[in-house]
């Protein structure tokens, strides 16, 4: 009895030693991929300007700075074949080019700082407005192109006095025909009223001029002849009584 009473306690001190030293093996876990989607956040300090390679296509050289630079500076005594002041010509797009315009730059462009200044057109001549010069700006920043596939902004479905009429004559006809430049230049005709207007279209001589008709003035002087769509708008107004509205 003695004796195993003596071997209990070895028997004890053992398993306490074993439990003491040998950690239980422990599985260890397999780790798992994170699915979870990150988002980079968007650098808004260091983005490119993407601005320049966009294309205007609103401006357009045969639709609109032809017929500007024609009808405002290709008259008689300025800048027309004849007369070529210091040595400038608004007749075409290749003597438009050849002095005066520096593609994709204003700053060097003279007839653009000459408009601006307000230096051409010359007096009687209005000067250029803002619409006009950022047509002119933005033509020449865009490479000074001789576009010739312009889109025709012309509806023969409108034909009023406001929206469809006086738009023509300001862009085609003013230069000459404006109420501070007719007794000079403009053979006493004025253009930029309505009563001036409706005088031309009773006696018959703003269709005459407009189609180019034997016997008339051939308008714009100097410039090409208005599209069909736009002669018609004139043709449709008159004949719906030429009326103010």
């Amino acid at each position: 009895m003695k004796k195993f009473t003596f071997i209990i306690p070895i028997i004890f001190t053992v398993i306490l030693f074993y439990a003491c030293t040998h950690k239980p093996f422990l599985q260890s876990t397999p780790k798992t991929h994170d699915t979870t989607t990150h988002i980079t956040p968007v650098d808004t300090t260091h983005t490119t300007d993407t601005t320049k390679d966009i294309v205007d296509t609103s401006v357009c050289f045969q639709r609109d700075i032809l017929p500007m630079l024609q009808s405002n500076c290709a008259i008689s005594g300025c800048h027309n074949a004849a007369s070529a002041h210091k040595g400038y010509v608004y007749t075409s797009y290749a003597t438009i080019m050849a002095k005066g315009i520096v593609a994709g730059n204003i700053s060097a462009s003279a007839t653009y700082t000459y408009c601006l200044s307000g230096k051409m057109p010359k007096s009687p001549v209005p000067a250029f407005d803002s619409t006009k010069l950022s047509l002119l700006r933005r033509w020449i920043i865009n490479g000074a192109h001789d576009d010739t596939d312009c889109i025709v902004n012309c509806d023969t479905t409108k034909f009023t006095f406001a929206a469809a009429i006086v738009p023509i004559l300001s862009a085609n006809c003013y230069s000459c025909h404006a109420t501070s430049s007719a007794a000079s230049v403009g053979g006493n005709i004025i253009l930029d009223t309505y009563a001036g207007v409706l005088a031309q279209a009773q006696n018959g001589k703003l269709l005459g001029d407009l189609n180019h008709t034997q016997g008339y003035n051939y308008m714009p002087l100097g410039g090409a002849q208005l599209s069909e769509c736009k002669i018609t708008q004139f043709s449709k107004w008159i004949a719906a009584g030429a009326q103010n509205n």
